[in-house]
């Protein structure tokens, strides 16, 4: 792609319209948007550039772009045909992002450059002109950056769990019941914090205290409510019919009284790295010898013989009741209400809960087939299944089409498509569930084929065809979404299409490389 757009230094020549785009996380300071805005303002009159447009991301970490409002915005504008500007100025490859996958860096620039918009790095040494030495340094460029972030990572860590020995509070929120109280290094107390506030000084500390008493008793009593025989979601309804919200302003799920129960807080036990999420990745449960504790670490809200009695009863629920008990107790609930639902499950008194049911016998379906039982809307379900493989069916023979009609040769294996020998493209069908106000869910029902490029296409059944296309590269969507909803992701609306135009852009560029090459 030309790059004219860079006139030279003292150029004469009508402005170029720009945009710039800013970037601070909170550990670079001297990456401040004031410096920035200098420096790339100073480079855009030095090149005959007009600034016409600004896009910020203040405080945001560049691992992902999820949580960036700036870059998903310039994104959009770029990729909607409406940016209005010819090129990005930003200051270097780390204000672009760290994103620890190097290749999604790229991926955003190239999106840039398919849209006519150049990416300009005003702070580095090298132009961004697409040779190969610009291309090996930026790739180098990319990978430290990525590196800085793991090992700031890992520093960061490790004071952490430092500080969880001690007995120190690691997280934003406290939990239901339950305060953050700042304290100094020497231990005298300063004030509450509220959710997601953060202490000012380093040299300060966390800890729990309790929470308003009537949130106390309601602990208290969550607790003694299951050692009378009642389950989660069954003390979650009774919550909700109270009109009682939890401690995130939320109506109560099976989840959040399960948190409740499960967790040593209450019990005045500081317990710290049981789950992990490194650098945006995703969650992973590690196992008790990995967990940092602090045994009587803050005040207890719950006393510790009532707390040990529910972990007890938790235990007897889930390991003493056989399948076969378990499939008894179900079987009275058919018996009783002609169907099985969730909610009837959960309703059922000394029945394990619907949740657990699903985790025993490997979903709710699973328990159905144990039971030999089919609710009524299987019947529908089998139509809508034969309906999605229609529509795959139809996509993948049309992509056939399309692309050997624009002049790429396509083999076909199962439902994967082999293009130019360069690259394999699969089709997958999601079906929409019925709305819910504006919001929407489409699912995907079926694994998606190990391809290069899946193209997932948004459908509701009765309709006439798919709504729009998703069209995900595997190298930044190792694992495949199985939900998509009205608004997504930002990474993943960036990758959304109203129709399969982009599969022939990208078997264009395929045989234009395999010509060069060969």
């Amino acid at each position: 792609m030309s790059v004219s757009i860079r006139p030279a230094a003292g150029s004469v020549a009508l402005p170029v319209f720009v945009a710039a785009y800013l970037r601070m996380s909170t550990d670079m300071q001297q990456y401040s948007l004031a410096n920035q805005k200098a420096a790339i303002e100073t480079y855009a009159a030095e090149h005959g550039m007009s600034v016409v447009r600004e896009y910020r991301d203040e405080g945001r970490s560049g691992l992902t772009i999820e949580h960036r409002p700036g870059l998903t915005a310039m994104m959009e504008d770029i990729r909607s045909g409406r940016a209005g500007f010819d090129a990005v100025l930003v200051l270097d490859v780390s204000r672009w992002g760290r994103f620890q996958n190097t290749d999604e860096a790229a991926f955003h620039e190239f999106m840039c450059w398919r849209a006519g918009v150049q990416v300009l790095y005003v702070g580095e040494s090298f132009e961004n002109d697409q040779s190969p030495f610009s291309l090996v340094f930026k790739g180098i460029k990319r990978a430290m950056a990525a590196e800085y972030s793991r090992e700031l990572s890992t520093k960061v860590s490790a004071g952490q769990r430092r500080l969880a020995k001690m007995g120190y509070r690691q997280g934003a929120i406290a939990g239901y019941g339950l305060r953050r109280l700042l304290v100094s290094a020497d231990g005298d107390a300063k004030f509450l914090l509220a959710d997601g506030d953060r202490k000012s000084l380093a040299s300060d500390r966390i800890i729990l205290v309790p929470g308003p008493p009537e949130e106390v008793d309601r602990v208290r009593w969550i607790f003694e409510r299951y050692l009378k025989g009642q389950g989660c979601s069954a003390i979650a309804r009774e919550l909700n019919d109270q009109d009682i919200l939890s401690h995130r302003g939320k109506r109560w799920v099976y989840a959040t009284v399960r948190t409740i129960l499960d967790n040593e807080k209450y019990v005045g036990h500081a317990v710290y790295c049981r789950s992990s999420k490194k650098l945006a990745g995703r969650t992973t449960q590690n196992p008790e010898i990995d967990w940092v504790r602090k045994d009587d670490a803050f005040e207890a809200i719950v006393p510790a013989d009532l707390f040990n009695a529910v972990r007890a009863e938790r235990l007897e629920r889930r390991k003493h009741m056989s399948n076969e008990d378990l499939l008894i107790g179900v079987r009275r609930v058919l018996k009783l209400k002609g169907k099985l639902t969730a909610p009837l499950i959960d309703a059922a008194p000394g029945l394990m809960s619907s949740h657990g049911l699903a985790r025993r016998f490997g979903g709710l379906s699973g328990l159905y087939r144990a039971l030999d039982y089919t609710p009524d809307r299987h019947n529908r379900y089998a139509e809508i299944r034969r309906w999605l493989t229609d529509w795959r069916e139809s996509l993948t023979a049309f992509a056939i089409e399309f692309l050997e009609d624009a002049g790429s040769m396509v083999q076909r294996d199962g439902w994967r498509l082999k293009i130019d020998n360069a690259w394999t493209a699969s089709f997958v069908i999601v079906h929409g569930s019925r709305p819910v106000g504006k919001t929407q869910q489409w699912f995907n029902h079926r694994p998606a084929e190990d391809t290069d490029i899946v193209v997932f296409a948004r459908a509701v059944y009765g309709q006439p065809g798919p709504t729009d296309y998703f069209v995900l590269p595997r190298v930044l969507f190792p694992e495949m979404p199985k939900c998509f909803y009205t608004r997504n992701r930002p990474i993943l609306d960036s990758c959304r299409y109203p129709s399969l135009a982009i599969l022939g852009d990208l078997a264009r560029l395929s045989r234009m490389e395999s010509q060069l090459c060969g």
